[in-house]
Formats: structure tokens, C-alpha cells, sequence
């Protein structure tokens, strides 16, 4: 069902991130055959100059203030509050959300303009729920605006696929080599669901 968009005073009619979420939420608490995992690609209530949500090459404030807030705002409501029990809502005892990207954005200004340039050097993913058992921060991004100490992207999506109780080692997906300092899978499983999951197997 198409739903109106509420955010920031204007924009477009329709908020396709919100009905988005909601067709992921239907399909993770369906009461038979729920799904084990939905991605949902934030496309923005407002495109960003240089197209989908958040590539904002020549202005970058406007838009990601009012995307970042539309997504978070309508992911909350759909995650089920302590003691809530909402059995077509989200519940993070069993569910992990990632919000992530796939590359950051510079935390300087791009060419002396208003928006920023990609940035794949230092940037943040959150992880929510699930096998979380610890809160925190891993790793660090120095003054310059790099990762000092970091979870790169392949440890990140091999400790989602093990939160699913997938085996990330293949030819077609993971490698030890993909774990910084890692010599065996199992010293790589071990270091990611430490490190990235929080928890000691």
C-alpha cells in the first residue's frame, strides 16, 4: 500500500524507504514461513545530486539530514519496544540490523563546495541486535579523516553470514585471508564473532 511522506514539511508523495522497511519487516515475522534475511536499499525521500540517497556531490546537508532521519524514524517504529511484544514488529532478541554502506563520505567538503566526496577510507556501519551482546565502539578514524584501527568490509559481511549460521569460507565468497592477521577459518571465526559480534564462542 502506498504511504505518504510526513517528513521535513515536504517531499515527494510517496516514502518508498518507509514502504520498503515494512515490506521486509512482513516478510522476517511472517507467521509461517518468515524470511531469514531482507536488504533494504535506502533510495531517499530526496535524490541527492548525484543520484540515490546520499551521493551528494554538490550538497550534501539537505539531503542526508532528511533521508538518514526518514529511515531511522521509520526503522524505530518498527522494532518493537522492551516488553512491547509486537508479533509483526522486529524484535532484536533474534533479529541483527545492519545499517551500513558501501563506501563513506569525506569529512571535508569536496572542492571548497557543499557536499562531500566518496570515501572508503574511514567510515561507520552499525550493528543492532541479534548476537549483540556488548555496546561500543570497534576501531577508530584519526584527524585526517582515516581508519586508524578498523573492521573492513569483508569481516563485517562474514559476521553477518555467521549470525545466520552461514559458513562464510568458500571459493565464491571468503577467504582466511580476509581476516586481518587470520591463518585458519576457525581462527578467523573466532577473531570476527569476538570482534565484530562482540561475543567470545
Amino acid at each position: 500500500m502506498p504511504t505518504n511522506n510526513a517528513v521535513c514539511m515536504d517531499g515527494p508523495s510517496q516514502n518508498f524507504p518507509k514502504m520498503s522497511l515494512e515490506l521486509a519487516v512482513h516478510l522476517l515475522t511472517h507467521p509461517t514461513e518468515p524470511a531469514r534475511y531482507a536488504c533494504v536499499v535506502d533510495s531517499g525521500l530526496q535524490e541527492a545530486d548525484g543520484g540515490g540517497g546520499y551521493d551528494g556531490h554538490g550538497e550534501v546537508t539537505q539531503t542526508t539530514a532528511r533521508n538518514f532521519t526518514n529511515i531511522l524514524t521509520q526503522l524505530a517504529l518498527l522494532v518493537n519496544a522492551p516488553a512491547e511484544g509486537n508479533v509483526n514488529k522486529l524484535n532484536l532478541d533474534d533479529t541483527l540490523i545492519i545499517i551500513n554502506t558501501e563506501f563513506g563520505r569525506t569529512p571535508w567538503s569536496q572542492d571548497g563546495g557543499q557536499g562531500r566526496n566518496h570515501h572508503p577510507y574511514g567510515y561507520v556501519t552499525a550493528l543492532i541486535g541479534g548476537p549483540i551482546t556488548t555496546r561500543g565502539v570497534v576501531g577508530a578514524i584519526g584527524s585526517n579523516g582515516t581508519a586508524t584501527t578498523f573492521v573492513t568490509a569483508a569481516e563485517e559481511r562474514m559476521a553477518a553470514l555467521l549470525a545466520l549460521g552461514i559458513w562464510p569460507f568458500s571459493q565464491e565468497a571468503f577467504g582466511v585471508s580476509d581476516v586481518q592477521g587470520a591463518t585458519t577459518e576457525e581462527g578467523a571465526v573466532l577473531d570476527v564473532t569476538e570482534r565484530v559480534l562482540g561475543y567470545n564462542l
